[in-house]
């Protein structure tokens, strides 16, 4: 299995945007952003991406929202996953 990553930068500066940031593991093939409503609650794979950051567009401004990401290996077309990082959550900017 991968390592997990951690969530470095969860920042609202825009109007109903999100962008979410992540420490680099090596041997990544990509990162998968989850997003829940709720700490508790059910997370839905919102996009994913090559590079250590991805910016949620569709975010409900004054909104909390709690992201977590896992890595994915992609090793001769089989994936591999790491455990979820730490969920963190951040208030969408209204």
């Amino acid at each position: 299995a991968s390592k997990s990553t951690k969530i470095s930068k969860l920042t609202s500066s825009k109007k109903k945007q999100v962008t979410v940031k992540w420490n680099k593991v090596s041997g990544a093939t990509q990162y998968e952003v989850y997003r829940s409503t709720s700490k508790k609650g059910k997370y839905t794979k919102i996009g994913s991406s090559k590079n250590t950051s991805y910016t949620d567009k569709k975010a409900t401004g004054g909104k909390k929202y709690y992201y977590k990401v896992r890595v994915r290996k992609t090793i001769s077309k089989k994936n591999y996953y790491s455990s979820y990082s730490p969920v963190k959550s951040v208030k969408a900017k209204k």
